[in-house]
């Protein structure tokens, strides 16, 4: 029968659930990810989940789930890749390099800007994908201090009425990260069932959410996957203290919550001798560009945002980008910005292989660390590497580790 590659059928999503379990051995949260998605998320396409099958026989898959993600405060189409496995028995043998490689051209065709994943940093890369998010982490050691204040606040389970409040709380501390993915006020995004991870909501006297933290344990530690907070100082000292009392109770040296450096509850903690760390050893946050110009034309107004307090805001001038994937010219006119992709000359010019542009746009990596790259050529001198910094800032990307409450 030979080897088939594409989109699964609906009639083999039971085998498919079966291979993923054997491939995972240690672990449920993968096959979960895969059920809740095929049953719940109304997103999900058929051809989101591909295979590959040698006589008949599902060896190798891979399911995207679709979210639109943020670049700066752009939206864009995004694909989070989760997850990736083969059939123990069917390993090494190239299965896996066919089923990412399909799953590439139809995410291209399929009109995403670009997709992300967490995963080995040395398998991902032969696919186009490359470092491009970081994952931080504020610690809060029992040895602090809180407030001995007594607040008229109080916690309680996560319920289904919570949503549409936890889902704007999320979004108003994420509304500037790039690769945050949106959310939508749905139960299957939030708690499908069988979760082992406590969602807890902050409730004040009139019975509004003002804020919610997830716990669980990450890589064996006791953490907060997740903390929402109104930008509210008073939440954060709840949450705070709830916090130290959870970590006394477990007689714990240190507690991690997984929270963005911006993210109040971080700016809190940090001035409260809360330890921010930037966190390595468990995968990496990778990303790959699929569709170029539509992705730098969708970032046009947040371009002219960048620009607007520079000293490129009224002038005129173009920026060539040229890649494995194609090539764009940002058009700049008395801080409006443009994007085409007529191959013109350029006053400024940028070549950049496809592993150095998906830190580039994300803002992992700036300008000025990537050009020491022998492939990544700048034309037009210093004027050039600024105008690029200000397009491009540097920040702390973080997105795509969900989904966060199946754990």
């Amino acid at each position: 029968m030979g080897m088939f590659v594409g989109a699964a059928n609906p009639e083999e999503y039971a085998e498919i659930y079966d291979m993923v379990c054997k491939a995972f051995k240690q672990s449920k949260l993968e096959n979960a990810i895969v059920k809740v998605t095929t049953t719940e998320d109304t997103n999900f396409r058929k051809g989101d989940l591909r295979i590959v099958k040698v006589d008949g026989k599902i060896v190798s898959m891979m399911m995207l789930i679709r979210r639109p993600l943020r670049i700066g405060t752009t939206i864009v189409n995004g694909a989070i890749v989760a997850p990736v496995a083969t059939h123990p028995d069917y390993q090494r043998k190239g299965y896996c390099s066919a089923v990412m490689r399909n799953a590439i051209q139809y995410m291209k065709t399929q009109g995403f800007d670009i997709t992300i994943l967490w995963g080995n940093p040395w398998l991902y890369p032969h696919y186009g994908y490359s470092p491009a998010m970081m994952k931080t982490e504020i610690v809060i050691k029992p040895k602090q201090r809180g407030s001995s204040e007594k607040r008229s606040y109080e916690f309680r389970s996560f319920t289904k009425a919570d949503l549409e409040q936890i889902t704007q709380i999320y979004h108003s501390n994420t509304a500037a990260r790039t690769c945050a993915e949106i959310r939508s006020a749905r139960m299957w995004e939030w708690k499908p069932g069988g979760s082992e991870a406590k969602l807890e909501v902050l409730i004040d006297k009139k019975g509004k959410a003002i804020g919610y933290l997830a716990l669980g344990t990450d890589w064996g530690r006791p953490c907060a996957h997740e903390i929402g907070v109104l930008n509210d100082e008073e939440a954060c000292e709840v949450i705070f203290n709830y916090i130290l009392e959870i970590a006394k109770s477990k007689s714990l040296k240190e507690f991690y919550c997984i929270v963005h450096p911006d993210h109040p509850f971080a700016r809190f903690a940090f001035w409260h001798d809360g330890e921010i760390r930037i966190r390595s050893g468990s995968g990496a946050g990778m990303a790959r560009l699929l569709n170029l110009v539509p992705l730098l034309t969708k970032m046009e107004k947040e371009f002219e945002r960048r620009l607007h307090y520079s000293e490129f805001y009224d002038q005129e001038c173009t920026l060539k980008i040229l890649s494995e994937e194609g090539l764009a010219v940002l058009n700049i006119n008395n801080g409006q910005v443009s994007v085409s992709a007529d191959n013109v000359k350029s006053d400024y010019q940028l070549d950049i292989p496809l592993s150095c542009l998906n830190p580039l746009i994300t803002g992992y990596k700036g300008i000025s660390e990537l050009v020491k790259n022998p492939n990544v050529k700048v034309r037009g001198g210093k004027l050039a590497l600024r105008l690029i910094n200000i397009l491009f800032p540097t920040g702390f990307p973080y997105g795509g580790d969900i989904p966060l409450f199946w754990e």
